[in-house]
């Protein structure tokens, strides 16, 4: 009832739709061990320690190729 609701218009779904579509081609150029990471930090909603304990890599490795996937993403997102 209020004015405060906002249905978004046909562009912002197409933006939306566009974004992740080229997400996902982002996240498929990542090399399988870190995308892996990737979803269980992000989509599993893992720390860190939680996904160095469900693997048994060391801390130091799932940090870094979390930390290496997302600047790969980033570089592919810009």
């Amino acid at each position: 009832w209020g004015g405060d609701s906002h249905e978004p218009d046909q562009a912002d779904v197409f933006e939306a739709a566009q974004e992740t579509r080229r997400l996902t081609e982002a996240l498929s150029t990542l090399p399988e061990a870190q995308l892996a990471l990737v979803a269980r930090a992000f989509y599993g909603d893992l720390s860190h320690s939680e996904i160095a304990a469900e693997t048994g890599l060391p801390l130091g490795t799932i940090k870094s190729r979390i930390r290496l996937a997302l600047d790969r993403l980033r570089t592919r997102m810009s």
